[in-house]
């Protein structure tokens, strides 16, 4: 009798404590998850910041802390993680009442890319473990990994030919509204130009020097789509770190310049795209889209020369140069793109492709072919 009283108050108790465990657990239990960057470049390192706080005189014996992120982001620890389509990591904590524990864990950033964590999922026992209790908890960080930077010298040939046509179209149209400087009269200047006053104050001929009409603009276009069965994603990788590079050596320059795609933007679903800029927050803005611009199979990627007679990239200047980056010399593409840059010559093409592969050139007065020869990456 006595052995079977007992064996209720124990079964009671156990019951009781599961009760009181589901009930308290959770109570002033907070979980933050936070990177420590905002952005890195890719295959630099960062870290991820994992903050337990337990505000409460209720000890946690067992807490698992489990989250997921991009499965380029490697860890450094190869405890407690597993990447199969993301990086599922599972972190053990014991809290101790009135108890905060700050972890910082470090990875490698192996690939460009917007890098989420929405939630985290916290798992408890009972004192005897016998019953789990799951909790999840929002969070809201993000981390961007930036395209790593093209060596200027890969660059220098379309970026001086780009430079020369600007400097050579300012110096052709001239703004008659808006006078730059005063300069001595020259034999090839035209008698409208010659400032009446100046001359007669200084006793010697003096001609107004005029702004150009236009500030000059560059469009970058980023062509992502493949037709081929195998996508070399590794190529496709290269005409966004063109472009990436590009933009910022224009901006440097005090180019204004925008940037488009035909791959998606992630946080928008729609063909990535950044309208002229050229203030202290737009290569940041750059490296941003560059780094949310999907290039995978889940990705819808319409063909460029489609986003080209669209509305998306209507040409609305005179003023504007276009660069097209892309590995697709097709028929298609190229009359689409012949129509966009027929207003005004110096627009380029840069084809980056694998050793032996690049086609037959182009012929053609809009714009200037520029192949690029590729390598393949040896891991």
């Amino acid at each position: 009798m006595k052995l079977l009283v007992i064996l209720i108050l124990v079964l009671l108790l156990i019951l009781f404590q599961g009760v009181f465990w589901n009930k308290f657990w959770a109570r002033e239990l907070t979980v933050d998850l936070h990177f420590a960057d905002y952005g890195v470049t890719e295959g630099e390192d960062s870290s991820l910041i994992e903050t337990i706080t337990n505000r409460k005189w209720l000890p946690i014996p067992v807490l698992h802390v489990k989250f997921q992120m991009g499965r380029e982001l490697v860890f450094s620890n190869s405890k407690n993680f597993k990447i199969t389509d993301q990086n599922y990591r599972s972190d053990i904590f014991s809290c101790m009442p009135w108890q905060k524990i700050r972890r910082s864990l470090t990875f490698r950033c192996t690939k460009r890319g917007y890098y989420p964590i929405s939630r985290a999922d916290l798992v408890s026992y009972d004192l005897m473990q016998t019953c789990h209790f799951v909790r999840s908890c929002p969070v809201e960080t993000a981390l961007y990994v930036y395209p790593v930077p093209v060596p200027l010298p890969v660059l220098d040939l379309p970026l001086k030919q780009l430079c020369g046509q600007i400097l050579a179209s300012r110096s052709l149209i001239r703004d008659p509204f808006e006078m730059q400087s005063i300069r001595p009269y020259q034999t090839y200047d035209s008698f409208r130009d010659i400032n009446w006053k100046a001359t007669a104050r200084t006793g010697q001929m003096k001609v107004n020097v005029y702004a150009p009409t236009a500030s000059w603009q560059v469009c970058i276009l980023l062509d992502v789509h493949s037709d081929r069965i195998w996508k070399d994603h590794s190529l496709y990788e290269t005409v966004i770190r063109l472009g990436c590079s590009m933009a910022l050596e224009l901006l440097n320059r005090q180019i204004p310049v925008s940037i488009g795609s035909n791959g998606p933007d992630c946080l928008t679903g729609k063909p990535a795209f950044l309208s002229f800029g050229t203030g202290n927050i737009h290569p940041q803005r750059i490296q941003e889209l560059c780094a949310r611009i999907q290039t995978d199979e889940k990705a819808e990627l319409p063909p460029m020369e489609q986003c080209l007679d669209s509305a998306f990239f209507k040409r609305n200047s005179d003023s504007v140069l276009y660069v097209l980056i892309s590995p697709n010399i097709t028929a298609s593409l190229a009359a689409s793109y012949e129509t966009l840059c027929r207003p005004t010559a110096g627009s380029q093409w840069i084809c980056p492709h694998r050793p032996g592969e690049f086609p037959d050139s182009l012929k053609t007065a809009s714009f200037t072919l520029l192949p690029l020869e590729v390598p393949y990456e040896h891991s």
